[in-house]
C-alpha cells in the first residue's frame, strides 16, 4: 500500500478521531464549532467565516453583518462521506437559528462542505425566504472541489436521456426534496449544471443577475426573469438550449470581455427535451451526502477530455435517508433575532418556517492524502476575480 497513503490515514487516526468526550470548542464572531480536536474546530471556524465574508462579496457585493447570534457547527472528521446540512428559520422578513453539521475528510469539510452549507446561509440572508430547491443547492454547489463537481456532471449525463430526468418546468417551482432517493439525486444534479448555465450567461455580472433573476421570478414569474434577464423566449426554450449544452458536454461558456451572451433560440426542439424513454440508469450504489438548504468553488465548465479521462473513477453520489425536511410551524412565543438592532417585541406573532437543507453525501473510495497541512483551506481560490472556470 502506498506510504503517503498510510502516513496520512494514521495521521487523521491519530489526531483528528479521539473520542467524543475530547470533543474540542472553538468560537469566532459568527460560528461556533464543535469538533474532535481544537485544532479541527479552529480549521473548520476559521474556514466558515473566511467563506461566509469573500462569497458574499462574491455574490452580493458586500460582507454580511454579524448575525444576532452565531451558527453552531458540529464536526465529524473521517474517512466518511463529504456532507452537512444546515438549518434555520425564516420569520416575518428575517432569518435565524443558525445550525450546521458537516462530515468527512477533513480535506472535503474545509473545500466542498463548509462553502457549500455557508452558501446557503448567504442566499438565505439575502433573499429572507425560501428558495426553489434547484437554485439554492445548485449554486452553493458551484464552490464545491472540482472531484465533487465532477460527480454532479457525471450522474447528470447518466440521467439526462431518461424519464428520470425532471423536466424544466417541474424543477423550476420545487419548493422541497423529492420523496425519491434518485430523483433528489437528480435535482442536484440538474441544478447544479443549470445554475452553472445561467451564471456564465452574463460573463462578471452572471452571479449579480443570477439573483436578480430569483427576485424577479418570485415578484413576476419565470416566464418573465427567463426572458428578461436571459433573453430566451420563453422555459421550453431555455430548456432547449440548456440540453444541448449539456450534451456537447458542458463547455466553458467563454465572452469577450464586457460582452454578454444572447440566447440563440433557434426555434427547433432540444434533441432532448421531449425525451421520456428510459435509457441507463444511474449506479445502483448512488450514495448522497447530507448537507444544507440552500450549498461554490470553481464554475465546473468541463470539456469532454476531462469528464471522459476523469469521469469513469468517480463514484456517483448515493442519498442517505436523513433529514430530507422543512417543516412551518406557528411561532408565539420566541422572540425574533434581528442582525439589526431592533425591538423584535412590536411584531406580532406570525407564521414562520423552519428550513433544513439537505446536501447528498459522497462515499469516497479511498482516502485522499493531505499535501499540504490540513488547515491550509485559505488556499482555496474563491476570490472575486480569481474563481477558476473549469
Amino acid at each position: 500500500m502506498d506510504a503517503r497513503y498510510l502516513k496520512t490515514a494514521a495521521f487523521l487516526a491519530a489526531a483528528l478521531l479521539p473520542s467524543l468526550a475530547d470533543a474540542a470548542r472553538y468560537s469566532t464572531r459568527n460560528f461556533v464549532v464543535t469538533a474532535p480536536t481544537e485544532k479541527v474546530a479552529k480549521a473548520v471556524a476559521d474556514c466558515a467565516e473566511y467563506h461566509r465574508r469573500e462569497l458574499a462579496i462574491l455574490w452580493i457585493g458586500e460582507e454580511l453583518d454579524n448575525w444576532y447570534r452565531p451558527c453552531t457547527v458540529e464536526v465529524k472528521v473521517g474517512d466518511i462521506g463529504a456532507g452537512g446540512a444546515t438549518t434555520f428559520t425564516f420569520d416575518r422578513g428575517e432569518v435565524f437559528g443558525w445550525k450546521m453539521n458537516v462530515q468527512g475528510t477533513l480535506e472535503r469539510i474545509l473545500d466542498s462542505v463548509v462553502p457549500h452549507e455557508v452558501s446557503h446561509t448567504i442566499f438565505a440572508s439575502y433573499f429572507r425566504r425560501p428558495l426553489p430547491r434547484w437554485a439554492d443547492e445548485g449554486a452553493a454547489t458551484l464552490v464545491e472541489h472540482e472531484s465533487e463537481r465532477l460527480r454532479q456532471t457525471k450522474l447528470l449525463n447518466q440521467v439526462i436521456r431518461t424519464s428520470r430526468r425532471i423536466p424544466l418546468k417541474r424543477l423550476l417551482g420545487m419548493r422541497e426534496y423529492p420523496r425519491e432517493m434518485q430523483q433528489v439525486l437528480t435535482l442536484y444534479a440538474e441544478g447544479y449544471s443549470l445554475a452553472s448555465y445561467l451564471v456564465q450567461q452574463k460573463g462578471d455580472d452572471g452571479r449579480a443577475v443570477y439573483l436578480q433573476f430569483l427576485q424577479d421570478a418570485e415578484k413576476r414569474g419565470w416566464e418573465y426573469a427567463i426572458r428578461h434577464h436571459y433573453g430566451f423566449k420563453s422555459i421550453d426554450s431555455l430548456e432547449s438550449q440548456w440540453l444541448d449544452w449539456v450534451m456537447a458536454g458542458s463547455p466553458t461558456i467563454d465572452l469577450p470581455d464586457g460582452q454578454m451572451l444572447a440566447s440563440a433560440d433557434t426555434g427547433r426542439g432540444s434533441s432532448l427535451s421531449n425525451r421520456t424513454a428510459d435509457g441507463p440508469t444511474a449506479d445502483d450504489d448512488l450514495v448522497i451526502r447530507s448537507q444544507s438548504p440552500g450549498e461554490p468553488q470553481p464554475l465546473p465548465m468541463l470539456n469532454r477530455d476531462v469528464r471522459s479521462r476523469r469521469g469513469s473513477d468517480l463514484e456517483a453520489p448515493s442519498l442517505s435517508r436523513g433529514s430530507l425536511q422543512s417543516t412551518r410551524r406557528r411561532a408565539n412565543a420566541e422572540p425574533l433575532e434581528r442582525t439589526a438592532a431592533v425591538d423584535s417585541a412590536s411584531a406580532p406573532a406570525t407564521d414562520r418556517r423552519e428550513t433544513t437543507s439537505v446536501n447528498p453525501t459522497f462515499q469516497p473510495g479511498e482516502l485522499e492524502a493531505l499535501e499540504e497541512s490540513p488547515t491550509n483551506w485559505a488556499r482555496l481560490p474563491v476570490g472575486r476575480n480569481n474563481v477558476p472556470t473549469n
